[in-house]
């Protein structure tokens, strides 16, 4: 019963986002509105990054640029390493932030983002207290976000699949362990506090300053350096929904050629029934492990009744730079 359940839930779901190109374009907005509008894709547009097409090794390279040395991670699902090409496409240069998710619910005439238990709100508050930090959305609120981008400037957006945004993170498929300015994390030595990335003490100094769960705290999207590509905040302060279903085996099989994960959901989440998307990057990383790293596979149920820190940017699938 609660398997059919959730497939009739799922059919709904896919039935709304399916429509969503449509929903947005009912929209009628005021002449304000429309100039507003127009600026925010003009500056979406601009804020992107064209990443040009290739092949790369995709999955935990360390043997392969060791030379048969150990692997970086004992994550299975990061194995085997295999060999993909791309086309060519851009991405966000930065996480989308949550007042111009605000924006874009207001634009789309949608709801703001509400929870149904106060504290959960007050979580949610907590985590997008900086001025410009991400937004926090499920995956089906992400892949809206996309779609709704693609609506407004008539440009192929779309989430990223996995392979787009390692690919980018390690700036065209590189041999970069942590998508930082430098390919490392850096802390200063004298307090503890990041240089490149945010720390448990950065957090806890904010905890001290405003009293903020230093769990919860995100920092504005363009407050530590990009990396050598130009792409900020793909280390840490959030993971990253990408378009693909989890399948810990899927690296067996995926396809060489702009790979898009399973064709069908995979992994079930036993307590939701729901089953799980991939997502990308890290929240809080830990030098020592593997959250953060540039070919780490995490993931969550799509619809989420939680905010759990997880964020979104976009792509635009054209072989061609938009600017």
């Amino acid at each position: 019963m609660k398997d059919n359940l959730y497939q009739f839930s799922l059919i709904i779901l896919l039935l709304f986002i399916s429509g969503c190109d449509n929903l947005a374009g009912a929209i009628n907005h005021t002449p304000q509105e429309q100039a507003q509008l127009e600026q925010y894709i003009k500056r979406v547009k601009a804020d992107l990054v064209y990443v040009k097409g290739g092949t790369f090794w995709m999955g935990d390279f360390c043997k392969k640029m060791r030379d048969g040395g150990p692997y970086c991670s004992p994550e299975k699902d990061t194995k085997p390493l295999h060999e993909v090409e791309l086309s060519s496409y851009s991405i966000g240069r930065f996480k989308v932030t949550h007042e111009d998710y605000k924006f874009y619910l207001k634009m789309a005439g949608l709801p703001e983002q509400r929870f149904d238990k106060k504290w959960r709100n007050d979580i949610l508050a907590e985590m997008t207290h900086f001025k410009n930090s991400p937004a926090v959305v499920t995956w089906i609120e992400a892949n809206n976000y996309c779609r709704w981008l693609k609506n407004e400037s008539g440009l192929p957006f779309s989430l990223p699949t996995e392979a787009q945004w390692e690919y980018a993170a390690r700036s065209r498929g590189g041999n970069i362990l942590v998508a930082t300015d430098d390919g490392v994390w850096r802390e200063n030595e004298k307090n503890g506090q990041g240089e490149n990335y945010a720390t448990d003490e950065d957090r806890r100094k904010v905890e001290e300053q405003f009293g903020i769960n230093t769990l919860s705290v995100s920092f504005p999207v363009d407050k530590y350096p990009p990396t050598s590509f130009g792409l900020y905040g793909m280390a840490d302060n959030g993971y990253e929904w990408v378009k693909d279903w989890y399948d810990p085996d899927y690296y067996k099989y995926s396809p060489r050629k702009d790979p898009q994960g399973p064709e069908k959901p995979v992994i079930k989440d036993e307590d939701t029934g729901q089953y799980w998307k991939v997502r990308r990057g890290g929240d809080h990383p830990e030098p020592t492990g593997d959250v953060g790293l540039t070919f780490f596979r995490g993931y969550n149920i799509p619809d989420n009744d939680f905010p759990d820190g997880t964020t979104v940017r976009c792509v635009v699938n054209s072989p061609e730079s938009i600017k």
